[in-house]
């Protein structure tokens, strides 16, 4: 369901199986209610990420996994330049070297996480949603992923979401 595909034949699986999406996303909504998945942050991301497949976001449904390995690859708007927008670990920012171990000499740019008030549409949806199930730290690093990025390369500043979204045209 998160692919763009189609089959050949041109009907549309969301209204060819709809009884049986409307029962996997009755599941996905429970399974996302079990409260073992405190410890699990990556199974609770497939699940969110799933989720969205089936109600028909596109392209969250294979690009939300950043969140939980922390770690997007994305084109600069202005100078086409290959950033890494970090979150974890090592810390929220974007940089040039995929390498990028405390031990490496490469810039760190730190990201602009937007705050939690100024969230709108999807992004709220997805914060508050990780919220009420008990995983801030999710909650936290979607503020980043729906907040800002300096260009570790131009210094441009560009919005992580839109960048992350342009690679799916």
């Amino acid at each position: 369901m998160a692919s763009s595909d189609r089959p050949y034949d041109g009907r549309d699986p969301r209204v060819t199986y709809a009884s049986e999406i409307s029962e996997l996303i009755r599941l996905t909504e429970e399974a996302l209610q079990d409260p073992t998945l405190a410890d699990a942050p990556g199974t609770y991301i497939d699940l969110l990420a799933t989720l969205l497949s089936l109600q028909g976001v596109e392209g969250w449904g294979e690009e939300l996994d950043g969140v939980h390995h922390g770690e997007y690859e994305v084109p600069c708007p202005a100078c086409a330049s290959e950033n890494f927008i970090v979150l974890g670990e090592d810390g929220f920012f974007s940089t040039m070297d995929s390498m990028y171990t405390e031990q490496s000499a490469a810039r760190r740019v730190p990201l602009q996480p937007r705050s939690p008030e100024a969230l709108g549409g999807l992004a709220l949806t997805l914060h508050s949603r990780a919220l009420a199930d008990g995983h801030p730290g999710i909650a936290h690093k979607l503020t980043y992923v729906f907040g800002n990025a300096q260009c570790a390369e131009c210094d441009v500043v560009f919005s992580v979401e839109e960048a992350i979204t342009t690679r799916w045209d």
